[in-house]
C-alpha cells in the first residue's frame, strides 16, 4: 500500500457490527464529509490501473448501510461525455460495480482474490444531473445491503440498492447482486483460444469515435445484416473493458454491448441511456462467439424516448438480456 492510499477498514465479524454500532465510542464519525483527493486501493474495487479507479471514499454507517464517495472525470477516455453535454450514464454502472466490490471485501470479508460476479445491474439516472460542469463530478453513493447470503459463514451473494446524489441533489438510484465464488486462477483469460475479431460496425453509428472502442460486430449473415443484430468484439486488448485477465466475458462488455446496441438502433439521433436494467443468466466465455440482437419495445408515454431489449446468446443460450431506455439529445 502506497502512503496516498486509504487505510482499509478491517471487517467486523457479522455478529458484531450491529453492537459496534450502539457504541458511542466505536462509531465512526458519520458527520465528516467524504473525501475526494485519492483513489480507493485498486485490489479494493477489482481494476488494474489506478486510473480507471472512480472511488475515493467509503465508510459504514449502520450494520448494513454505506456511504461512498465517487469522483467521475469530465473527459474518461472511454466514459466519455454523451453529446458533449452529459457524464457517460455508464459511469453511474461501473462506480456501482467497484462500491459494491469495495462493501464486500471490506465490511463482509470477501477475500480479495475471490471472484465477484454480476448476476443483476439496473440503474435510472436524472439527466439534469448529469450536466458537465467546470469540475470533476463528486458523487455520493448510500447504500443499503437487502439480500446477505453466507454459506459456512462465507458470503456468497450481496445485494445492494443505493442512491446517487450529486452535491443535494438526487443523481439517480441503482441496485446490483454480486455473486462471490472461491479463489479464481491468476492466469484467467490468459492465452488466447478467442474467435476470430469481427470487423466493427462503423465507430459513429454506436456513438463512438475510435472503432477500437467497439463491441458490435458486422455479422456474416446477410441476413442478420438486414436487421438489428451484431455479433460481439472480444478483444481481450482493451485497456478499459478488459482491465486485468479474466475467465469470462466482463459484466461490464455486456452493458456497452447494450448501449451501443440502442445507440445503433437510433441513428442517427444520439441517445442518453436513462434506464436500464439487466441480468446476466450465465457467463460469456471467452472462446466462443456470442451474438446481440435489439428488439424495440412500445413506450409507455408520449415522450421521445426509446425503449428496446438487448438480449446476448451464446451456443443457442440465452446469456444476458437488458431493457435500456433512452432519451433523445436535442
Amino acid at each position: 500500500m502506497s502512503p496516498t492510499d486509504p487505510i482499509p477498514t478491517l471487517p467486523l465479524p457479522p455478529d458484531a457490527r450491529a453492537e459496534a454500532y450502539l457504541d458511542r465510542d466505536v462509531a465512526p464519525d458519520l458527520d465528516r464529509d467524504l473525501d475526494y483527493v485519492r483513489t480507493a486501493p485498486r485490489h479494493l474495487v477489482a481494476r488494474s490501473a489506478v486510473a480507471e479507479v472512480l472511488i475515493t471514499d467509503w465508510r459504514q454507517l449502520g450494520p448494513d448501510t454505506f456511504r461512498l464517495g465517487a469522483q467521475w472525470p469530465r473527459g474518461h477516455h472511454f466514459y466519455a461525455p454523451v453529446a458533449g453535454t452529459w457524464y457517460d450514464p455508464l459511469l453511474a454502472a461501473e462506480s456501482l460495480r467497484q462500491a459494491s466490490v469495495l462493501v464486500g471485501q471490506t465490511y463482509y470479508g470477501v477475500p480479495a482474490d475471490h471472484h465477484f460476479t454480476i448476476a443483476e445491474l439496473e440503474f435510472e439516472v436524472v439527466p439534469g444531473a448529469l450536466l458537465l460542469g467546470a469540475r470533476p463530478a463528486e458523487m455520493r453513493l448510500e447504500f443499503t445491503a437487502t439480500d446477505v447470503r453466507r454459506r459456512r459463514g462465507t458470503l456468497t451473494a450481496l445485494t445492494l440498492e443505493a442512491d446517487l446524489l450529486r452535491g443535494g441533489d438526487y443523481a439517480g438510484a441503482g441496485r446490483l447482486t454480486l455473486h462471490v465464488s472461491d479463489r479464481r486462477d491468476p492466469a484467467a483469460g490468459e492465452g488466447g483460444g478467442y474467435p476470430p475479431l469481427p470487423d466493427p460496425v462503423p465507430p459513429a453509428i454506436v456513438g463512438r469515435l475510435d472503432e477500437h472502442d467497439v463491441v458490435l460486430g458486422v455479422p456474416a449473415s446477410a441476413a442478420e445484416r438486414r436487421g438489428l443484430a451484431w455479433d460481439l468484439r472480444i478483444d481481450p486488448g482493451h485497456p478499459v473493458l478488459f482491465d486485468h485477465p479474466t475467465g469470462d466475458v466482463p459484466g461490464m462488455v455486456l452493458l456497452e454491448a447494450a448501449r451501443q446496441a440502442v445507440q445503433a438502433a437510433c441513428a442517427p439521433y444520439r441517445v442518453l441511456p436513462v434506464e436500464l436494467r439487466s441480468a446476466f443468466h450465465h457467463p460469456v466465455a471467452l472462446s466462443t462467439p456470442c451474438h446481440i440482437s435489439a428488439t424495440r419495445l412500445p413506450t409507455q408515454d408520449a415522450t421521445e424516448d426509446a425503449a428496446l431489449r438487448v438480449t446476448a446468446w451464446q451456443s443457442n443460450r440465452l446469456t444476458f438480456d437488458s431493457l435500456v431506455v433512452a432519451h433523445t439529445c436535442d
